[in-house]
């Protein structure tokens, strides 16, 4: 941040809003929690905006009421703004959004002496430089913008406050003499902020396709390896489209989240239209992937997936132990999904054991959020629990977890397995690593040890890393080994 003098004497400064005084753009906002309520509400979308942007966001005003506490402010704009406040400038804010939320904005934060604002026609480019002349006529006044949508209201200000703006116009500004402030907030570029919100830490989850393989011990057979990577890459660019998605839905959620509002698109350092961008060519892309280089079961699966995921991200996720379920099936198709793309025939048994442990992994995810809820009867934001569900999800989780064990245990004492392993007495060690395992992750949630995902969780952790290490080795001795 930087100022060079002024010799004109500013009354007036004029504040654009998205973009500039906040991170994000509130016609997305307000459109994405339209189209949240109902999917189908896209097809109006289309229809007000084939009438004109200020017919949208007319529309959008009337139906969707924003939380305006929880926006992400650009804080070194906003204290700026604060000083020239108190040394007696009018502070007018002159945005495109929908003068509704303008004007909820401006009584939050209580610094505005007016503010222009989109009503019966878009207030943009041309016409927001009109209204700003006929409010100043004629005086002075500085403007703070951030797009080239802002440089015919630059060209015409005294002086220009830029926030995150094209660097053309903000050399343009010096060459004039123009500048009074340059703020530049952003932490990450885009690209770099893309990667981010696609979650590749995530795509460990995705490792649950190899479980066939693995059990099958179809390992050595290189044709199947390939399958398999390659289902493994498109299913982790599937689910990086879903998190983009989710994150959208999600957005007001996740900022009121201790640690969920640092995600890219809540903090505001990836806009909602990459965000958009990402919700619809990641998926894209792995369904042209799978259907070039994989069967057409898979293909199908990862549908199916896709269809779950996405009603998940809606509906259901608020929806108490239906969304717990869901998670636990979106787990489990994972594993279908390697099925599909080698064509391995994974048995009943593998099915019930992964149900168990991903309705326990589901349960602890749940858990850990309404434990971080102060009060008992505290609702978590955009779920259907509340704290007083901790300890009914603890028993729900710990149940689970144990009922894995147990069919893990008669899964070894059966017929099946005498005929694929050669030492099957071996595989009892995988019963103690699972019970070890799981309840020392319980214990760690009830310690407040795992702050956010348990996924993440278990691969930062050590002893989660080792023990997985236990199971695959167990498993190999088991097959190779002859006492």
């Amino acid at each position: 941040v930087f100022a060079e003098g002024m010799d004109k004497t500013i009354n007036y400064i004029f504040i654009d809003l998205d973009g500039t005084l906040i991170t994000t753009d509130l016609l997305f906002e307000s459109a994405l929690k339209y189209i949240k309520q109902n999917p189908l509400n896209i097809f109006l979308l289309f229809l007000w905006l084939i009438q004109g942007k200020a017919v949208l966001k007319e529309n959008l005003a009337h139906r969707i009421d924003l939380d305006v506490t929880a926006l992400p402010y650009q804080t070194p704009l906003l204290n700026y703004l604060k000083i020239k406040k108190s040394q007696g400038c009018s502070l007018i804010l002159a945005t495109a959004s929908h003068i509704k939320y303008a004007k909820d904005v401006a009584a939050y934060l209580n610094i505005f002496d007016h503010v222009i604002a989109t009503d019966n026609s878009n207030i943009k480019g041309q016409r927001k430089l009109a209204a700003i002349h006929e409010y100043t006529k004629g005086e002075p006044f500085s403007y703070a913008g951030d797009s080239k949508a802002d440089i015919i209201i630059w060209q015409a200000a005294d002086f220009n406050i830029f926030v995150n703006a094209p660097s053309s116009a903000i050399e343009e500004a010096k060459k004039n003499g123009k500048v009074d402030k340059i703020f530049t907030t952003r932490k990450l570029s885009t690209s770099k902020a893309f990667i981010k919100e696609m979650r590749l830490h995530q795509w460990t989850k995705n490792i649950l396709i190899f479980v066939p393989l693995l059990t099958s011990h179809e390992y050595m057979d290189i044709d199947v390896l390939i399958k398999d990577f390659i289902a493994f890459f498109c299913f982790s660019i599937c689910a990086s489209g879903v998190y983009f998605l989710n994150d959208l839905l999600d957005i007001e959620a996740d900022r009121q989240h201790i640690s969920k509002k640092k995600r890219p698109l809540a903090s505001g350092e990836l806009s909602i239209a990459f965000g958009l961008l990402g919700a619809f060519i990641l998926p894209l892309s792995a369904f042209i992937l799978a259907g070039i280089f994989l069967p057409l079961n898979f293909t199908i699966v990862l549908m199916g997936y896709f269809i779950i995921t996405n009603a998940y991200s809606f509906f259901l996720k608020a929806i108490s132990t239906a969304d717990v379920m869901t998670l636990a099936i979106l787990y489990t198709i994972r594993i279908i999904a390697g099925s599909a793309a080698t064509g391995i025939v994974f048995s009943s048994w593998l099915m019930a054991f992964s149900i168990f442990v991903f309705v326990s992994l589901a349960y602890l995810k749940r858990y850990i959020e309404v434990s971080a809820l102060k009060e008992t009867d505290e609702k978590a934001q955009g779920r259907g629990y509340s704290a007083a569900d901790s300890e009914t999800m603890f028993s729900l989780g710990t149940s689970n977890i144990t009922a894995s064990v147990l069919v893990l245990a008669f899964y070894i004492n059966s017929d099946e397995v005498t005929k694929i392993y050669k030492t099957p007495e071996i595989l009892w060690i995988l019963c103690m690593l699972m019970l070890y395992w799981g309840n020392r992750i319980w214990v760690g949630a009830r310690r407040e040890k795992i702050s956010d995902d348990p996924v993440v969780f278990a691969i930062k952790d050590r002893i989660s890393r080792i023990v997985g290490i236990g199971f695959i080795l167990t498993v190999l001795a088991a097959k190779f080994i002859i006492f």
